[in-house]
């Protein structure tokens, strides 16, 4: 009988069925197109450095079926250890929560902002009485010091307007495919998409916040956002992801 910390192990048990049919990890690589280094990672079971969930759950997939193993046994293994992972976080967040300050603290902190408080008033007070005092704060807040109410409110307005124009503008993604690969999309977090295209394919998407990809080539694609083009990092046949802009 497998103990928890086994039935949990969603990359030893992509590791053990690997290598029980003498696949090499560069094989699985070639086979699924996912980076050795993504590889290396779930079979190390390494969540602090793999992607996004809904990411992995395609990596895991891909992988089974290059091996011949269980997708959905490995799928349930990873959600299965993520929420042990998630609840160990949330434990060791709780132990490092800063002490809240004592009564006496509080007070402490009340009588010295009290007194620099009235240190303040008397020094304001001392030069007031000082002369040229008057002169010298008359001057200060003099109103040819101040712009003219007009211009201040056409500034204002301004502000306002292209304050207004940049949360109203849009996310326009053109995908554009220069070669025959796969992608999957998520739109503004909540929408997940995803399309197999070929050579001379073309995708116009629209988004209010942004979006999570993850391209199966990254020399495969073409992507422009509002009108501007946008750089893939990685090498020719290797996963990728990005988050935009």
């Amino acid at each position: 009988m497998k103990n928890d910390t086994e039935s949990l192990s969603f990359g030893r048990y992509l590791q053990a069925v690997r290598l029980e049919k003498k696949i090499s990890l560069e094989q699985v690589a070639k086979r699924t197109r996912i980076g050795l280094g993504n590889l290396m990672l779930i079979e190390q079971e390494n969540h602090a450095q793999l992607p996004a969930e809904v990411f992995v759950k395609g990596f895991l997939r891909s992988y089974a079926a290059a091996i011949g193993a269980d997708g959905d046994e490995a799928v349930r293994r990873y959600e299965s250890r993520l929420d042990v992972v998630q609840k160990i976080a949330k434990s060791e967040a709780s132990i490092d929560k800063p002490v809240q300050p004592t009564w006496w603290q509080l007070m402490l902190a009340l009588i010295l902002l009290l007194g620099i408080i009235a240190a303040s008033v008397s020094v304001v007070s001392y030069l007031q009485r000082q002369p040229g005092a008057a002169e010298s704060t008359v001057h200060k807040l003099s109103p040819a010091a101040a712009p003219p109410a007009g211009e201040a409110s056409e500034a204002a307005e301004a502000a306002a307007a292209e304050s207004g124009k940049r949360g109203s503008e849009k996310l326009n993604l053109q995908i554009t495919a220069l070669e025959n690969t796969w992608l999957k999309v998520i739109v503004d977090e909540t929408e997940s998409r995803e399309y197999d295209l070929k050579a001379g394919d073309t995708i116009r998407l629209e988004a209010k916040t942004g979006y999570n990809l993850l391209i199966g080539d990254a020399a495969g694609l073409k992507l422009t956002l509002n009108e501007k083009p946008v750089s893939i990092p990685g090498e020719s046949g290797q996963v990728v992801t990005m988050h935009l802009p």
